[in-house]
């Protein structure tokens, strides 16, 4: 018991140091977390507006670079007798272009001039989606070609190259078109750097998804499209995703204006939720900490609150084995368990007094129940004597009251004296058939003077004993009918031609001597 007690007041203190401490932990982390993830959208959103502001720069300038050079070519000479020499001297030196062309606005080249050896321009741009941009705006950006090389580091050559054209206005008067190409080294170095710097992952992609830029040279090798990425499928600037990098995001989207070019900035989930991490870790920490000292503090606790909880166990139980052997029990505190004590001490008194007395009471009722018990079976057996004399009085009074009289040899008298009850009535019938029976009596007379009231239940009896007695051949001559008696058969509809009446004994008598003499004519 005492180990039952200790273990749940040391559980009871736990929990409430415990739940606390989590609640609490719960709550910072939520706090945190919240904090946290909107500082990170902004920083994120204002990283990438920095990140676009660098990258819209770089391409501002290619396209001043690309405007200086197209006015270069049209004030001097004659643009349409360009040599490649010229053109080389003029524009592609001290310019940041890999190679640059003169174009005819029909698409044949006139010159063309490259920083590297070996050209790629094309002989011709028919065709080519740059002269229908031409058109609409007034310098025209092609995307760069995927990249197509699989072995790294990347030669010069290899490194693919986002091509720019504009009119070439002056002398020419837009009947020629200079066209740049770019390498994507330019872009690269940007990504790496603003990588470096705020520890994420920039992405230039196309309206298409293709991959044009990556801090890794790896990366755009393995993932060139990204047609699937969340943000360019569900039209989303800010979103939390899988990166086809492998890792767990917070991606914001922004347009890279004049170009149709996108910039995705990604930064791992757990770099931003670092802190929130290190906060758990700390306060789980804290509370790794304080459970020892909180257990501690309850083993304690339930150890002082068991010990006398298990005295005064073991005193209820030796009074519950044997109330008399019981010693008192005297807990060494000062609380409400010491008092509990006394106070058990003080019942366990009172109702050993009050068992000695019970005891006591019960001898003497035990002695009472004996006498009385003598007395109730004397008393029984009275009740029975008496109860027997008064059932064969009760015969006798039955005999007495319907008597059955002979007056001669075949008349027989039947007098019925006092009040009938239902089942006294029933014994009028048995009472004349056994008397014809025994008799042979032919004729009956049936003196009702000594009935007070006849009610209906008498009256049915008479009938029916007048029924049964003519079935033994015998008539029935029913004397003493009153007034009130005759108006009491009338009003209960009887058949009265199975009995004949009298108002007098006398007048019976002479009706039944009558009835015999007309029966042995």
């Amino acid at each position: 018991m005492r180990a039952r007690v200790r273990q749940r007041v040391t559980l009871i203190v736990l929990l409430a140091a415990l739940l606390p401490l989590l609640a609490v932990w719960a709550i910072a982390l939520t706090i945190s977390y919240r904090a946290q993830q909107n500082s990170a959208q902004n920083q994120q959103i204002a990283l990438t507006n920095l990140a676009a502001e660098d990258y819209r720069r770089f391409i501002l300038n290619s396209m001043d670079e690309l405007r200086n050079a197209s006015n270069t070519i049209g004030n001097n000479g004659n643009p349409s007798q360009l040599s490649d020499l010229q053109l080389g001297s003029q524009v592609l030196f001290g310019s940041s272009f890999s190679e640059v062309g003169v174009y005819r606005v029909t698409g044949e080249r006139i010159a063309v001039a490259a920083r590297l050896r070996g050209v790629q321009m094309p002989e011709s741009l028919a065709g080519s989606p740059l002269l229908q941009m031409l058109q609409n705006r007034q310098v025209a950006i092609q995307n760069p070609e995927p990249l197509q090389a699989v072995s790294l580091p990347l030669a010069p050559s290899e490194v693919p190259r986002f091509r720019m054209a504009l009119p070439v206005l002056g002398r020419a008067n837009g009947e020629l078109i200079l066209v740049a190409d770019i390498s994507m080294d330019r872009i690269w170095e940007t990504t790496s750097r603003i990588e470096s710097a705020a520890q994420m992952r920039v992405l230039v992609v196309n309206q298409q998804g293709q991959l044009l830029s990556a801090a890794n040279t790896q990366s755009l090798i393995e993932h060139q499209d990204l047609a699937n990425l969340p943000l360019l499928t569900n039209g989303n600037t800010i979103e939390t995703y899988t990166s086809p990098f492998g890792e767990e995001v917070l991606g914001v989207r922004t347009a890279l204006d004049p170009t149709d070019w996108l910039l995705i900035v990604e930064r791992p989930l757990d770099v931003i939720y670092s802190n929130v991490r290190t906060l758990a870790l700390s306060l789980s920490i804290v509370i790794g900490i304080a459970l020892p000292l909180v257990a501690g503090i309850g083993w304690y606790v339930g150890r002082r609150l068991a010990l006398p909880v298990q005295e005064l166990y073991a005193s209820v139980t030796r009074f519950t084995n044997d109330p008399k052997a019981y010693t008192p029990v005297h807990l060494k505190t000062r609380d409400e368990l010491a008092s509990l004590g006394d106070a058990f001490n003080t019942m366990v008194v009172g109702l050993n007094a009050s068992q000695t007395k019970l005891a006591k009471m019960n001898e003497e009722l035990e002695g009472l129940v004996v006498t009385r018990t003598g007395e109730l079976h004397h008393a029984l057996a009275e009740v029975q004597a008496q109860n027997v004399e008064q059932e064969r009085l009760l015969e006798t009074v039955r005999r007495l009251s319907m008597p059955t009289i002979p007056i001669t040899k075949q008349i027989l008298v039947m007098p019925l004296v006092g009040e009938f009850s239902a089942n006294r009535a029933g014994d009028i019938n048995a009472t004349l058939l056994k008397a014809i029976e025994q008799q042979q009596a032919k004729v009956v007379i049936m003196d009702i003077t000594g009935v007070p009231v006849v009610d209906a239940a008498v009256a049915r009896a008479l009938i029916n004993a007048s029924h049964a007695a003519q079935l033994l051949g015998a008539r029935v001559i029913l004397a003493g009918i009153r007034p009130d008696m005759a108006e009491t058969l009338v009003n209960l509809h009887l058949d009265l031609a199975v009995i004949d009446t009298a108002a007098t004994l006398a007048q019976a008598f002479s009706r039944a001597t009558e009835y015999l003499q007309t029966r042995r004519r």
